[in-house]
């Protein structure tokens, strides 16, 4: 109020616009969970796997225009939709964001409701704090095999987000402490050798570095082919493989020449790149990844002949394409069809395994009416939190009989 006894201004536009994206937090929140709906369908179905995709989730990114890890969250949400019919209603409602509810999945199915009550007074943060299995006092009479089932399983994941390649691990403790104190022996080993400033990314390298090189010749992990001059292939032992096959190893191989005469082989040649060096660092360069439309694989690429070099294909710039292995076969298969010129950014067509275009973006659809939200969303309040009280009431009902039992028991004697 300002001293004339008038409303303020700022502080009206500031309520409005508080109301304002509360409305539209909870619109937005039931049209995502209509997107998480749809989703696991589409899943169910098997429409995921539209064009050769690799994940449900490079589908979705491709689909829809979200960034591969916004997709990845709504497909997780997906595939466990009908565990959670609690939370997935209060998610359809607009109660809950989809950030809350990725939290919220992570308590058992018994803590539903008691999830939703502490999602009305917590944050993602908190959530991310407080949701974890220690918190609860699960079912007592639960069979040992489901209790060990909870248990997080082994991981080891990486790759590059946001310019960066990343590394990501969940061990059991005794392994974990095993990669831990070989990290530190890399570590001192680096510090003694010089390097003061050595750090643990240092040290996981160095690791690498000295596993590489303790491999000695590759060729004995190499499969061979051989290819006669009417281009009949076959594997060492003698087992003939399909055309197709054969086109798909020549694309981006080795080859070691095998002379013969009247029949007989007297040399061998010096093995030889299919694509040259210099080519193929042109080529992965200038695709940077899978060319597929939508496809995300940017490591372990293979550079392909979209006119085949078994069929007189050039290795020119122009006839090379990146794959990622899984394209890469689905093409030599029949499954996938590749055209065009790769040397122009938009001059190789893509077609499904029916000859159908694949598009190599979707446009968005213009929205319609937004579905009807049944109330705004509340904020949860952005007070401390003691987390000493989390937890309590999360115990399971069993658990709870359980103590009422034991306490009766405890009266009566």
């Amino acid at each position: 109020m300002t001293s004339a006894g008038t409303i303020d201004p700022a502080a009206a536009v500031v309520r409005d616009v508080a109301a304002e994206v509360a409305s539209l937090s909870g619109v937005l929140h039931s049209v995502t969970a209509r997107l998480v709906e749809v989703t696991a369908f589409a899943i169910e179905s098997g429409a995921t796997s539209e064009a050769g995709m690799r994940t449900p989730a490079a589908w979705l990114a491709w689909r829809s225009g979200l960034s591969p890890e916004h997709a990845g969250q709504i497909v997780k949400l997906a595939k466990v939709r009908a565990r959670f019919p609690v939370l997935f209603d209060a998610f359809e409602q607009g109660v809950v964001s989809a950030d809350q509810l990725t939290e919220l999945v992570k308590a058992p199915e018994w803590a539903q409701r008691q999830m939703v009550e502490f999602a009305e007074i917590a944050t993602v943060t908190r959530l991310r704090r407080a949701i974890r299995d220690e918190a609860f006092e699960h079912d007592p009479d639960e069979p040992v095999g489901e209790r060990e089932a909870r248990e997080p399983a082994d991981r080891v994941s990486f790759g590059v987000k946001e310019g960066r390649w990343r590394i990501n691990g969940n061990l059991p403790i005794d392994l974990g402490r095993r990669v831990e104190a070989a990290l530190t022996e890399s570590k001192d080993r680096l510090f003694d050798a010089g390097d003061r400033d050595a750090s643990w990314s240092d040290a996981l390298v160095d690791i690498a570095d000295r596993s590489l090189d303790a491999v000695s010749s590759r060729d004995r992990h190499r499969s061979w082919l051989h290819l006669d001059a009417d281009g009949c292939a076959t594997t060492t032992d003698g087992w003939r493989i399909p055309e197709s096959i054969a086109k798909l190893l020549t694309c981006d191989g080795t080859v070691a020449p095998v002379w013969e005469r009247d029949g007989i082989p007297f040399s061998v040649g010096r093995s030889q790149h299919i694509v040259p060096d210099r080519t193929r660092r042109i080529v992965e360069r200038r695709d940077r990844g899978c060319r597929v439309p939508g496809c995300t694989a940017d490591r372990w690429v293979e550079v392909h002949h979209i006119v085949h070099w078994a069929d007189g294909g050039p290795t020119d710039t122009g006839n090379l394409i990146g794959l990622c292995p899984k394209h890469h076969r689905m093409h030599h298969l029949g499954q996938l069809g590749i055209v065009g010129n790769a040397d122009e950014p938009t001059g190789v067509v893509f077609t499904d395994a029916r000859g159908s275009p694949i598009p190599h973006s979707h446009p968005p659809e213009p929205p319609g009416e937004p579905p009807a939200c049944e109330r705004p969303y509340e904020a949860p309040p952005a007070g401390r939190m003691n987390y000493d009280w989390v937890g309590l009431g999360w115990a399971h009902p069993n658990a709870l009989r359980r103590r009422r039992d034991q306490a009766n028991d405890w009266h009566r004697d």
